[in-house]
């Protein structure tokens, strides 16, 4: 059955939300100030009009909602009845549950933005849902504590399906938080572009190689030399380019392969070429 809801833009109305007080930050709710949702959006939704839909998936108490432009669609998600509630005061329309799973109008919503809990198995269901719902080269901007960006493999997990793009905030946006933030871009797209993330790529490179390889690399001073060599070594003593990169390669796929010019560089620098894409030590 499909979900009917009044998606029309309301007028603004005379009760701000931006008086309302803070929420329990022991509860996990970190509600972002009116100021700092006003800038977000002045800074990164400039040119939202009356022809898009914004999708707000955990929207508090309503401050993403009061800031983005009155012409503009809007629709917010909370699973606190409570703050649900106070959300609807702003005048647009918000569904009620978790955004992981409840019913929504099926339109092609052309952004979203929103300050999501920072729990990264929520915040995983929040994304693979926003991926099914966003139309193609539309962003999610996301409020993010920055501890979720500092592994290579889940960023280039997520980069898989996302463009991202992340700068750091100062965390003092939120009275009492410790955690370093960042404003984070999720762009859904085929170029799957980072921004803002230097050496992931080769990193999860290095993480699916084989043990001694990986620890090569990290520990010695000349470590893709100590990698070639002990690979041709292993294949006895001369091997073909491609026998090398079987040899040292990513157990599993990866989405780039620096790591072959890393080898090819080595062959051709450090070792004896004896015939056509092969070389000995």
């Amino acid at each position: 059955m499909t979900m009917q809801l009044d998606l029309m833009p309301r007028p603004d109305v005379s009760a701000s939300i931006a008086d309302q007080p803070e929420m329990d930050p022991s509860l996990g709710q970190w509600m972002t100030p009116a100021w700092a949702a006003q800038e977000i959006v002045r800074d990164r939704f400039s040119d939202l009009g009356a022809s898009d839909v914004v999708i707000e998936p955990s929207c508090g108490t309503g401050r993403f909602l009061e800031a983005l432009p009155r012409e503009t669609t809007v629709i917010g998600v909370e699973i606190d009845p409570r703050l649900a509630a106070m959300a609807r005061k702003t005048g647009r329309t918000v569904v009620e549950g978790d955004f992981r799973t409840v019913e929504l109008p099926q339109i092609g919503y052309t952004a979203a933005i929103g300050n999501p809990p920072f729990d990264l198995d929520v915040f995983e269901g929040m994304l693979t849902r926003m991926h099914g719902l966003l139309v193609e080269d539309a962003p999610f901007v996301a409020i993010l504590p920055s501890y979720m960006f500092q592994t290579s493999t889940r960023v280039m997990r997520w980069n898989e399906r996302w463009s991202l793009a992340q700068t750091m905030i100062p965390r003092t946006i939120f009275k009492g938080i410790s955690l370093p933030l960042v404003l984070a871009t999720f762009t859904k797209n085929a170029h799957r572009r980072l921004i803002g993330f230097s050496f992931y790529a080769q990193s999860r490179e290095v993480e699916e190689m084989p043990k001694d390889y990986a620890s090569r690399l990290r520990t010695e001073r000349n470590g893709w030399r100590s990698v070639v060599g002990e690979a041709l070594r292993i294949l006895g003593g001369t091997g073909t380019v491609e026998q090398i990169y079987r040899e040292v390669g990513p157990r599993r796929p990866t989405a780039t392969e620096h790591w072959k010019a890393q080898v090819r560089k080595q062959l051709q620098q450090n070792f004896t070429k004896v015939g056509a894409a092969r070389y000995a030590l």
